[in-house]
């Protein structure tokens, strides 16, 4: 059974907005110039330590730190992060494998941080510490 004037062909009215509905898609208004009406993101500052220890962990030179984190895993490395805006400054505590060049070493591991977190989420990253904690002989796992 097909309901009155609801055949085929049968022209529908949209249904009256519900009183504190959103707009429908094609109704809102989008792009660059409203970004800052809809809202913003923040990044926590536990976030950014996690990217730094995940790209400190993916480096050749670094190694498992020699205690244990929470869950009873070698720890990767240890990050601190302060935040000040759109401005991270991070502090890395890694041990590094023996014998490795450790000006080097560490200075390309601040670049590769500073660069990932900026990637990842859009702060500035303007200091990466590199703090050595122990050096790694080649036999030691985790």
């Amino acid at each position: 059974m097909v309901p009155a004037g609801g055949g085929e062909g049968a022209a529908t009215a949209p249904a009256p907005p519900v009183p504190g509905q959103r707009a429908a898609p094609a109704e809102r208004t989008g792009g660059a110039a409203d970004a800052g009406a809809r809202g913003r993101t923040e990044v926590s500052a536990r976030v950014v330590e996690k990217i730094a220890v995940r790209t400190a962990a993916e480096q050749p030179a670094v190694r498992p730190l020699g205690g244990r984190g929470p869950f009873g895993a070698p720890e990767p490395a240890r990050a601190q992060a302060r935040l000040s805006g759109d401005t991270a400054v991070i502090r890395l505590t890694v041990a590094l494998a023996y014998p490795v060049p450790l000006r080097s070493t560490a200075a390309g591991l601040r670049t590769r941080v500073a660069e990932r977190v900026e990637e990842l989420t859009g702060m500035r990253v303007p200091r990466v510490d590199i703090d050595v904690s122990e050096l790694v002989r080649a036999g030691r796992v985790g």
